[in-house]
């Protein structure tokens, strides 16, 4: 754990200062990526970053795209310090390289005394020009982090108060040409996935294929991260019965960001295939977990591997038998003295023994072994991706004494072609298998692609969002519209499959009267209406008219006067049940009145009018005499009404005490209230 790595500004020294100490203090004081971290590097392998600028585009760093100085110096401390600091794996590169050229584009160096708002702004604009419009708009917010960090430890003179002008890109779940495009290059494309299918299906034996094949199945088997896959135990595979007695297969997972630990369960359809995967790499891997497990029970003697001299461990050896016991794969004396001196060993004869050897491969285990995935509770000698050194090399063996942990880049780098040097191009699974060849070249996947294909199958599918979200691992399912390819059309298609009244097998004329029908209407039309508006409810129908106001009873449909029952519906027997539910509260109130609870005799008069008007309702709906059809609403004296309070405003307003027409104010008033609720039968 890193302790002590926040620098402390000195505010009484000019920011050229405390710039040269916050550099030194990264470079002599933090201790992040290890005891063997060497600064003065250009590509620092623990951090996995290339300091080169923007016209920088392999991982290989061409000497004339090196950042400038004295910008790389900044550039290499703000990395360690964001990463001891946030103790996760900086995404900022893009941010410096953008800075590095504003700065040297707006005032003819790269210096970071230099920088101020117009070299933000120019570098966000570089962004702009160089990026997509998502990367565009991390590298901003990046740029923005950068600027409230040099300002805040005083690395440069002023405060730089600079917002990010990179707007967020539009998202994938708008329609159109554009955004069908965004989607396709989330998805990969089908003669990838046949050709893998192929692959995997024919039981490669090249430990490469077998790697790169296997994990593709198993991301075709769950909607997964490639790091989810990649820290899966070696018992990962799980087995359960339902309720109805049906075998279940799944997997124990732990999510990546922040989910908690699980079991996802395959489909049925790919239970076979994921037990073939896991099989392989189990096979892959044993060797590699032999030796873990070695390491973990025997630390103070040489692993005894196929090729070891079968010798005492302090017996001086040669260096061919020096050769044999850490796996140099050469049979020449003088390449096997030359590749020992080159790990740091001794070349000479009798300059070694299998003591002295192992000393050497304890200090080139892993950083921390034993622990493969420490948060995740799985060691080396557990994990199911556990490889050996050179393990997957296509032209060297495999080191018996080295242990290896495969990454993301290992996934994607065999899913593409690449060129890792100038001149050498590095051939993926698709090149080796002839899948390449002239006429029918297979572009780029990725190991995301996968899941963002099974995530727009489960939409397809129609899974709730809630099981999409947990097949997934997600910890909120508004995630889910991320991974949701479908197109508008396809959302048609799947509203048509639920609902036949939206299909189109009918002649178009019927379609059309049926349209014509419910086009707008004029407002003398609409005021010629009886009952202009209708929404249906739980008893019957509201003609609440709601472009005049809100409801004002918040769903209470039985004290309202404009609930309209109809003689004759089915809806009477829910009517029935209420009437009961009613009954018993108001016997319920009527005893915590007589017990002192406060607020029991408002609950009983509430209670008691809901009962009167549904006993009414019920009667009357029931009754032989009324043909069905027939429209019932009942009146309320007590019912709120914006006519009757505007009337009595009018009257009261026009009327005052001791004129002769104030008389005639109460039977005003009744009138508006016996013309507002009316029982009609």
């Amino acid at each position: 754990m890193v302790e002590n790595i926040q620098f402390i500004p000195n505010r009484l020294t000019p920011a050229s200062e405390n710039l040269t100490e916050f550099i030194r203090h990264c470079r002599d004081d933090l201790t992040i990526y290890g005891k063997d971290f060497k600064w003065q590097e250009n590509y620092w392998p623990a951090a996995e970053l290339t300091f080169g600028n923007i016209d920088q585009k392999t991982r290989l760093l061409k000497t004339e795209n090196l950042m400038l100085t004295p910008f790389i110096e900044f550039a290499k401390a703000y990395v360690r310090y964001e990463m001891a600091y946030t103790l996760k794996k900086n995404t900022n590169l893009q941010a410096l390289r953008c800075l590095e050229r504003a700065l040297v584009l707006t005032k003819g160096r790269a210096d970071l005394a230099d920088l101020n708002l117009t070299v933000l702004d120019r570098a966000a604009l570089i962004a702009k020009e160089k990026y997509s419009p998502a990367v565009a708009y991390r590298t901003g917010r990046g740029l923005a982090i950068l600027a409230l960090l040099v300002s805040e430890k005083r690395l440069v003179s002023g405060m730089l108060h600079w917002k990010n002008p990179n707007k967020r890109p539009i998202g994938i779940q708008r329609t159109g040409e554009k955004a069908k495009l965004l989607r396709d290059k989330k998805l990969p494309k089908d003669d990838a996935l046949t050709a893998l299918a192929e692959i995997f299906s024919s039981n490669p034996s090249s430990p490469r294929d077998i790697f790169t094949s296997s994990v593709c199945a198993m991301l075709m088997c769950s909607p997964s991260r490639i790091s989810e896959i990649l820290s899966l135990p070696i018992d990962c595979g799980v087995w359960d019965t339902q309720r109805g007695g049906k075998k279940v297969y799944g997997w124990r997972f732990q999510p990546s960001k922040g989910g908690t630990p699980y079991i996802k369960w395959i489909p049925e359809s790919m239970e076979t295939l994921a037990q073939e995967a896991i099989s392989r790499l189990k096979s892959l891997s044993s060797e590699a977990r032999k030796f873990a497990r070695w390491q973990e029970d025997n630390p103070g003697l040489f692993y005894r591997h196929k090729n070891c001299p079968d010798v005492d461990e302090n017996k001086p050896l040669s260096p061919f038998e020096a050769g044999l016991a850490l796996g140099i794969p050469t049979h020449d004396p003088n390449t096997c003295n030359s590749e020992l001196r080159r790990l740091g060993l001794s070349g000479k004869i009798g300059g070694n023994t299998l003591a002295t050897l192992n000393n050497w491969v304890r200090r080139n285990l892993p950083r921390d072994f034993p622990w493969y995935d420490k948060a995740c509770g799985i060691r080396y000698s557990e994990a199911l991706f556990c490889l050996l050194d050179r393990q997957l090399h296509i032209n060297y063996p495999a080191s018996p004494v080295l242990l290896w942990k495969p990454k993301l880049e290992t996934v994607n780098d065999d899913l593409a072609t690449i060129e890792k040097k100038v001149g050498y191009i590095k051939p993926s699974i698709f090149d080796r298998h002839g899948y390449n060849a002239e006429g029918q070249k297979i572009s780029k996947i990725t190991t995301h692609q996968f899941r963002h294909l099974l995530n727009t199958m489960a939409q397809h599918g129609g899974l709730s969002q809630f099981e999409i979200a947990r097949w997934s691992g997600r910890v909120d399912f508004k995630q889910n519209r991320d991974y949701d390819h479908m197109t508008e059309f396809e959302l048609v298609d799947m509203l048509r499959a639920k609902d036949a009244s939206l299909t189109l097998d009918r002649p178009l004329e019927e379609i059309a009267e049926q349209l014509s029908a419910k086009l707008p209407i004029t407002r003398q039309e609409f005021n010629t209406l009886t009952m202009p508006t209708a929404h249906v409810t739980e008893y019957g129908f509201c003609t609440h008219d709601f472009t005049m106001l809100p409801c004002q009873r918040f769903r209470d449909c039985l004290n309202c006067t404009e609930q309209v029952c109809i003689k004759g519906d089915r809806r009477l027997d829910r009517i029935k049940r209420r009437y009961e539910q009613v009954v018993e509260l108001k016997n319920q109130a009527e005893k915590n009145i007589g017990l002192g609870l406060a607020g029991a005799d408002r609950w009983y008069e509430i209670h008691d009018l809901t009962a009167k008007r549904l006993d009414e309702m019920i009667k009357i709906l029931e009754n032989p005499k009324i043909p069905n059809g027939t429209i019932v609403k009942l009146r309320n004296d007590n019912e709120f009404s914006p006519l009757r309070r505007a009337v009595e405003i009018r009257i009261s307003a026009s009327l005052t005490p001791g004129q002769p027409e104030a008389r005639l104010l109460p039977e005003l008033q009744k009138i508006v209230v016996e013309g507002h609720g009316q029982t009609s039968h």
